[in-house]
């Protein structure tokens, strides 16, 4: 026998299936929303921060060098993701969400880490393994700067992706604990790992 969830609403004794007025966000009628990144967000980005910057014009890097960069791209990241030109309805409703119910992690976080990664290396297979109000891990499968670094027998590709993260978290006052674990075989699996830091 099928449940008739109208049913069971009125017995529990609530007279409607509908969330309270007050709570429910509306869409207006006829209004087109985006929430795809825009794929012209990936083009100005790689326009402006090709992969290659991570080494200087000798082809080098330091890890000095890439904290600089890693600040660098992010808040390249940050300035155009948040433009009236690229801003979408999904940062929109992260944000007004964060607003009503006063948790911003992972979720305001999360976003700037996913647009790192879609705008940076978008042909990468990666997926979020845990999101919750205490941590957060991205695994990625396939990442090209890892694989890039590897071919030039690096291993320290990850301070990069540490330090942009790090511009993330301040911009959304978050003190985050962040770290990084590589598969040594230069297959390009990575984790980061992000966790809400006690009292934070």
């Amino acid at each position: 026998m099928a449940l008739d969830f109208k049913v069971l609403q009125k017995v529990k004794g609530n007279p409607s299936t509908e969330v309270a007025g007050n709570r429910r966000l509306k869409i207006n009628p006829g209004q087109d929303y985006k929430y795809d990144m825009p794929k012209e967000l990936i083009y100005k980005v790689m326009e402006e921060f090709p992969l290659e910057s991570l080494f200087d014009s000798e082809g080098e890097t330091s890890e000095e060098y890439l904290i600089n960069r890693g600040k660098a791209f992010m808040n390249l990241l940050i300035n155009e993701a948040d433009s009236d030109t690229f801003r979408d309805r999904t940062a929109e409703m992260i944000e007004r969400v964060a607003k009503q119910t006063g948790i911003s992690f992972p979720h305001v976080f999360e976003r700037y880490v996913e647009l790192g990664i879609l705008t940076l290396r978008p042909r990468d297979a990666w997926t979020v393994t845990e999101a919750t109000t205490k941590a957060l891990k991205f695994r990625n499968f396939n990442c090209s700067i890892g694989k890039m670094f590897a071919e030039k027998r690096l291993n320290n590709c990850h301070v990069f992706c540490l330090a942009a993260n790090q511009v993330a978290a301040e911009k959304t006052s978050l003190s985050l604990d962040m770290f990084c674990s590589k598969d040594l075989n230069d297959s390009g699996l990575c984790e980061l790992v992000f966790r809400v830091q006690q009292g934070g």
